[in-house]
């Protein structure tokens, strides 16, 4: 193996493990270009030569490994003895980095991952660097000290969502799967799980999951996998003594719940294995199980189909399709939107584990969907990560094969771990592609036995590789989006095969305010803006804060009566969500009647207050930007709000200038905040 580079060898290695990579993953992976892998393949074809194999692309840009079987054992038995380590890339070897800084109670030494990874010390210190980097975008921060080594400080609950969502992009969702249910070990992650938890608690994490009857739980093969995940977390975190820890109000309130008796059936197969969590942990494994309705009263004056039907009427302009009426679609994401707002709210790791394709496949609706999410959600103060955007995609995409769905004649069995969003595009997508197809049921993969052994289905179409027995004959593995690869096998399988690509016609002005606006509206704004107040006061809490902003808008004659606007803005606040992660910044912000027009302001305060944040995170405060809004709001006065709102999360030197600006400076931010349009 002298002869091959590290990359060369990290190549062959997933390719002889993998039997099939495909080329454009590849790139990612190694941060090359297409000309670097194809010299590379032909570096590593020239040594194959001695073991009489080659590596070749077949026509769908995926490469495969050719040759007699004694050879490919001969290979396999020599790249064994070359150090896993070696075999993983850049980016692998810092996710295992800062999985393990993200889980030990003790600081980590450089020297340690130079060994460990038998790479020089120039290359960790490099990649501590881009770990630095990353983790200012979970609301971390890495410490480096020559005398007392590296970690990651944060708050528990951020350092949590992180570790998940560093697994999720180790490797593909269905390798990590595969891992879980045993089918498939793939040395690099069996490595990575071994690094942060070890074999053992592995082992008896997948046994305790096996173990563990969640039928109770409306749960697929994403929310069970991340489980293991958060299980994992829980026992390795509680042998450091490093546990969660929640307020104990929010405690007494799920422990009142009749949903959270469900989980004492993992409580229990815990104890078996001697391992007796804190409530506090116990709490945190359902969140990620249940399905948020049986929460908290957050947003219990929120109207989630209006919400619903007020994106999908925005994104239907945009789009050129008028999806409008379509209840179905109005139902479910009305459903999805109020379970995102308590996942927000609670600061949960939202994964999405096909978010790369989403992107890929549906670039303009995503796009769309980016920007109008952007402005409706902020007027709640939560930023919508990507991976939420990937969702409504989905539901979006769902509606738009359903208005084209043909007939339908075969009974087929969709299984589809990712979620029920993308089993359903890719069961209307089949519907509309294939008019022979019939009854599409849909189903997770730990469940799949079960529905076998009840129904009979003429074809089964899987989106990861399963073993099925006697059903082998019948089954088809295919990508949720459907290739042209998939079509022809399903074409071979059903026959006759009518297909009917319709693309999206977008609105070449969907980013531009093209609806009329009235002299009014234009008035109303200018009026905000010549309102701005920035004022210095000094408070001991938010509720003596609300007060001096009450009485401010008062002296500006736009209300009469103070006590129904400082009740509304302290109960928003309760509800929390009100912080800029990390800036010492909060939003004060509700919307009432009798109010002449609405109302922005800033607050500085002498000392700050510590304010409640997402996922039960407290953080100082001494900057308060305070709006608000009539009940009854124009679409061009709410879209001017929504913008400040996003500003704060995407734009420093706003921020910036409300801690620290002129009243004249803030107030020329907000002219060019409402007069630039939304990219």
């Amino acid at each position: 193996m002298d002869n091959l580079t590290t990359r060369q060898q990290f190549t062959l290695n997933k390719i002889l493990n993998d039997g099939l990579v495909k080329l454009d993953e590849l790139y990612k992976q190694l941060d090359v270009g297409e000309r670097t892998v194809y010299r590379e393949i032909n570096a590593i074809n020239k040594f194959l030569k001695k073991y009489s194999l080659s590596i070749y692309t077949d026509e769908n840009m995926i490469l495969r490994i050719s040759g007699k079987k004694d050879g490919i054992e001969e290979l396999r038995e020599e790249l064994s003895s070359i150090p896993l380590q070696w075999l993983l890339n850049r980016e692998q070897r810092q996710i295992i980095m800062s999985c393990q800084l993200l889980m030990n109670s003790e600081p980590m030494k450089a020297s340690y991952y130079s060994n460990k990874f038998n790479v020089v010390l120039g290359s960790i210190s490099l990649d501590l660097d881009d770990i630095a980097k990353w983790a200012i975008t979970k609301n971390l921060c890495l410490i480096r000290s020559r005398n007392i080594g590296i970690s990651i400080q944060g708050s528990e609950w951020n350092k949590r969502n992180a570790i998940v969502d560093l697994i999720f992009k180790y490797k593909s969702y269905d390798e990590l799967l595969a891992f879980l249910y045993e089918e498939k070990i793939d040395q690099a992650t069996e490595l990575l799980f071994n690094m942060i938890f070890g074999e053992k608690l592995t082992n008896l994490s997948r046994q305790i999951l096996k173990n563990t009857d969640l039928s109770e739980f409306d749960i697929n093969d994403m929310k069970y996998f991340t489980t293991f995940i958060q299980i994992l977390i829980a026992i390795k975190k509680s042998e450091y003594n490093e546990r969660l820890e929640l307020p104990d109000k929010i405690k007494r309130d799920i422990w009142a719940l009749e949903e959270y008796k469900k989980i004492t059936k993992l409580d229990t197969v815990l104890k078996e294995n001697n391992i007796s969590l804190a409530n506090d942990e116990l709490i945190y494994i359902w969140f990620n199980l249940t399905n948020y309705k049986f929460l908290f009263k957050t947003y219990e004056d929120i109207d989630y189909e209006s919400v619903a039907k007020e994106i999908i009427g925005e994104i239907s302009k945009n789009i050129n399709e008028n999806l409008e009426e379509d209840r179905e679609l109005i139902k479910d994401l009305s459903q999805h939107i109020r379970q995102t707002f308590n996942m927000l709210n609670l600061g949960l790791k939202v994964v999405n584990p096909l978010i790369d394709e989403i992107k890929e496949h549906y670039t303009e609706l995503f796009n769309v969907i980016n920007n109008v999410s952007k402005l409706v959600f902020s007027r709640y103060n939560l930023k919508l990560p990507e991976e939420e955007v990937g969702y409504i995609a989905l539901h979006i995409d769902v509606s738009i094969q359903r208005k084209q769905r043909a007939l339908k004649k075969l009974n087929v069995l969709i299984v589809c771990p990712s979620g029920i969003g993308s089993a359903r595009i890719l069961s209307n997508k089949v519907k509309f592609m294939f008019p022979d197809i019939g009854n599409v049921a849909i189903e997770a993969l730990h469940d799949i036995d079960k529905s076998l052994f009840n129904n009979e289905y003429d074809l089964i179409l899987s989106t990861v590789p399963i073993k099925l027995n006697i059903y082998e004959h019948k089954m088809i593995v295919v990508s949720p989006f459907i290739t042209k690869n998939d079509i022809e096998n399903i074409n071979e399988f059903i026959m006759n095969l009518k297909v009917n690509n319709n693309g999206l016609n977008i609105n070449e002005s969907w980013n531009k305010d093209v609806e009329t606006v009235s002299q009014l509206e234009y008035d109303t704004a200018n009026e905000i803006i010549k309102n701005l107040l920035l004022k210095s006061a000094k408070a001991d809490k938010v509720e003596d804060l609300v007060g001096f902003i009450v009485e401010d808008i008062k002296d500006l004659g736009l209300i009469e009566e103070t006590n129904t606007l400082k009740r509304a803005i302290i109960k928003r606040e309760e509800d929390g969500n009100v912080i800029v992660q990390g800036a010492n910044v909060a939003l004060l912000h509700t919307r009432i009647d009798n109010l002449e027009i609405p109302f922005v302001g800033v607050y500085r305060l002498k000392k700050p207050i510590t304010t409640s944040g997402i996922g039960f995170s407290k953080e100082d405060v001494n900057t308060f930007i305070v709006m608000v809004a009539r009940k009854k709001e124009s679409n061009y006065i709410l879209k001017i709000l929504g913008k400040i709102s996003v500003a704060l999360n995407e734009n420093e030197r706003f921020i910036e200038d409300l801690k620290t600006g002129s009243l004249v400076g803030i107030r020329k931010h907000l002219v060019n905040i409402v007069n630039d349009e939304v990219e």
